[in-house]
């Protein structure tokens, strides 16, 4: 019985390792392919399993993508004023860091006009939500610096302390869903105040389309996005 339980015990231990050792990381920096100077709250997308995500590089230009499945990857990098860049093929090994620096061209002609491709609504018309909306200028006379402490308040959500995570409508603090641009966003990210357009943030009534959410939802709209 006692070597029983310790093949047993080395099972589970073999088990929990395996399961660790599939997930890798990207890391990368982005800058401006002249001065070199990194380029802040740039956005980087990939495709997980069907679904786009993104996370915004930090104010050194740096960004970290985590946990990733053992595979490979496209990213997009996009940021204000510069040519988006693709970057095909990223590979991520089980328990390493891949690093993947990007730098990125100011855009110095007239874009044509972009071709628009009919959406769904962030917001169903037929679902009843409880929904509050920070406008740009409520947003600019906030005394906050940040989007969290903004969004806490809004009804029905709570900060246990300044600069914290919030919960809304007494949910885990985790189970808040951020989309920025259409892009749901993994991990931390920062977006200046004034790059902010509007904010709305639903409690209730929470549509279909962010099913993976158990508690609130933040849409966040940047200015740069709504001139699109």
């Amino acid at each position: 019985m006692k070597t029983l339980k310790i093949t047993f015990a080395l099972m589970l231990v073999l088990l929990a390792c395996s399961s660790h050792a599939q997930f890798g990381e990207i890391r990368g920096l982005v800058t401006d392919v002249d001065s070199k100077e990194p380029l802040p709250f740039a956005t980087v997308t990939y495709d997980q399993n069907g679904t786009i995500k993104g996370v915004t590089t930090d104010e050194n230009g740096q960004y970290k993508i985590k946990p990733l499945a053992a595979g490979k990857y496209d990213l997009t990098i996009s940021y204000v004023g510069y040519t988006p860049y693709k970057l095909s093929g990223v590979s991520v090994s089980a328990e390493k860091v891949t690093y993947a620096d990007v730098t990125m061209k100011a855009s110095g002609f007239i874009l044509p006009g972009p071709t628009i491709t009919w959406e769904p609504p962030m917001i169903d018309p037929g679902v009843t939500a409880v929904m509050d909306v920070i406008t740009a200028e409520e947003i600019d006379q906030a005394i906050e610096r940040d989007v969290v402490s903004m969004v806490a308040n809004t009804a029905g959500v709570y900060q246990r302390e300044e600069g914290g995570s919030i919960n809304v409508r007494g949910t885990r603090e985790n189970a808040t869903l951020y989309v920025v641009d259409g892009i749901k966003m993994t991990g931390g990210f920062t977006i200046p105040k004034g790059a902010i357009q509007e904010i709305s943030v639903l409690s209730g009534g929470i549509p279909a389309q962010f099913g993976d959410a158990t508690g609130g939802v933040v849409i966040i709209t940047t200015k740069s996005y709504r001139m699109k």
